[in-house]
């Protein structure tokens, strides 16, 4: 704080964009957030558990309130099983009764997911975040649940040659700024998998040495997995 004539001004501290200090390599980076489930049972939503599969997003420490999910129906799936059944069935009619050829393609027309590897973990259940108390995953920042930050913050997952960071910032051009809302030593990660079972294939988990894990999601996810392992 400055005394100018008379007149206190406030020196505020400017905080742009984070860089790694001196001898320090940054190795990537890209935009993250905790995954959604892309099943139909838990399309949309995403939980906190610990290794019992109880809910614990109300024991993080310092996270704000956050949506409850409930698991959707499994109605749904069967519901369209039998209107893909009849569509079929009527598709079948109007070939014999018009003497015409079955045009190509099906209902739908989306991508397939594919197989589940984890349907425990991606089709009855769809966790983000496993933790023990007292493990690494349990400390990650709330800001990278996309239901519970604002639209205009965007969250990173930084890699350098000796640490994990996870930044923070604001997604506004005039005034760019991040700070560093998480780090761990990257001597704390055991493994990295892609997680294919994911909308655009683009979920990867990290697990920790102590047995936890978080699963994100980024558009620029194979790219940054790609450096992480290798890391």
């Amino acid at each position: 704080m400055n005394d100018t004539g008379g007149h206190q001004t406030v020196t505020v501290p400017q905080r742009h964009a984070w860089k790694p200090p001196a001898g320090e390599e940054l190795v990537a980076r890209a935009p993250v957030s905790f995954a959604t489930g892309a099943a139909h049972r838990v399309k949309g939503r995403r939980w906190f558990r610990d290794p019992e599969r109880r809910d614990i997003q109300n024991e993080l420490a310092g996270w704000p309130p956050g949506p409850t999910y409930r698991l959707r129906s499994r109605f749904g799936p069967i519901a369209w099983a039998a209107l893909t059944a009849a569509f079929l069935i009527g598709l079948f009619v109007l070939v014999v009764v018009s003497g015409s050829n079955t045009p190509s393609g099906g209902p739908g027309g989306s991508d397939s997911l594919g197989s589940s590897e984890d349907p425990e973990n991606e089709e009855k259940d769809f966790p983000v975040l496993w933790a023990a108390p007292g493990t690494i995953a349990r400390t990650l920042p709330w800001e990278l649940d996309p239901a519970r930050r604002p639209d205009t913050d965007v969250t990173h997952l930084v890699v350098t040659d000796r640490r994990l960071l996870v930044l923070g910032g604001l997604q506004d051009p005039r005034e760019p700024w991040e700070e560093i809302l998480w780090e761990t030593d990257l001597g704390t990660v055991a493994t990295v998998e892609r997680r294919p079972f994911s909308v655009g294939k683009r979920d990867f988990r990290i697990t920790f040495t102590d047995g936890s894990w978080c699963r994100l999601t980024s558009l620029e996810g194979e790219a940054l997995l790609h450096r992480l392992t290798a890391a």
